[in-house]
């Protein structure tokens, strides 16, 4: 079965490849060469670089996984799937354990070879796929709930809500939300735990970890992988 899934996950493959890329050129740590301040050290170190890991593994889950349920609806393909005895939840709990490992594959080789590719040496900073490993889970599961939920297009709407995350947490530090402090305590639960992963990320960079905040992302995972679940037992397979 995972050796169909790993063909099947090809042309996305090489779409986490050009993700790692792109980050590795987005990634200040690699490309800044000159003195660097006291205040600055810690971002721009081996740590450092370890929200770029959590974002190349979150994105990975949103590319591995988009439409790994609805598309299977939509086209039909669940009636060949599952006419032998075959647990859709055993089926596609598989699919989603071998895209965490994959993103998570893509998290470690980033953060070696962009070391030796930057610098010429690997310097350290596997704590930062601690963090990797939390964004993987917050947003594959989100991605988990949205394909078992819609139709199509759930990729996209995990795309959209993680920049509307970005832009309102922004708004947040602003001061410029107009809406009640319960709504927000609602959207803030709701919406990809990014505040948490950042408490977490501070914790890597420090040589810490924020035990908390890791629980809050871990059980913001376990919520949609069993909503996910329900809404698999809950709907008519042949």
């Amino acid at each position: 079965m995972i050796p169909i899934f790993l063909r099947d996950l090809a042309l996305r493959l090489v779409l986490v490849v050009l993700a790692g890329i792109m980050f590795y050129l987005l990634e200040p740590a690699f490309h800044y060469h000159g003195p660097v301040a006291a205040d600055l050290s810690a971002q721009l170190s081996a740590g450092g670089i370890a929200a770029t890991l959590a974002n190349l593994a979150g994105l990975s889950m949103l590319i591995l996984l988009a439409g790994f349920i609805s598309t299977d609806r939509r086209r039909g393909y669940y009636r060949i799937y599952f006419s032998h005895p075959t647990r859709p939840l055993v089926f596609y709990g598989v699919r989603w354990l071998l895209a965490l490992a994959l993103a998570m594959g893509a998290a470690a080789i980033f953060l070696v070879l962009g070391q030796f590719a930057a610098w010429g040496e690997f310097r350290g900073g596997l704590g930062g796929l601690w963090l990797a490993l939390l964004s993987a889970l917050a947003y594959g599961g989100l991605i988990a709930f949205l394909s078992a939920a819609l139709p199509r297009a759930d990729g996209w709407v995990a795309v959209l809500i993680f920049l509307f995350t970005y832009f309102w947490l922004q708004a947040i530090s602003l001061g410029a939300t107009p809406l009640t402090a319960p709504i927000r305590q609602i959207l803030n639960f709701i919406l990809p735990p990014q505040t948490a992963l950042q408490d977490i990320y501070i914790a890597v960079i420090g040589s810490g970890t924020a035990w908390g905040a890791a629980a809050f992302v871990f059980g913001y995972s376990v919520f949609w992988l069993v909503v996910a679940a329900l809404l698999l037992r809950l709907r008519e397979w042949p």
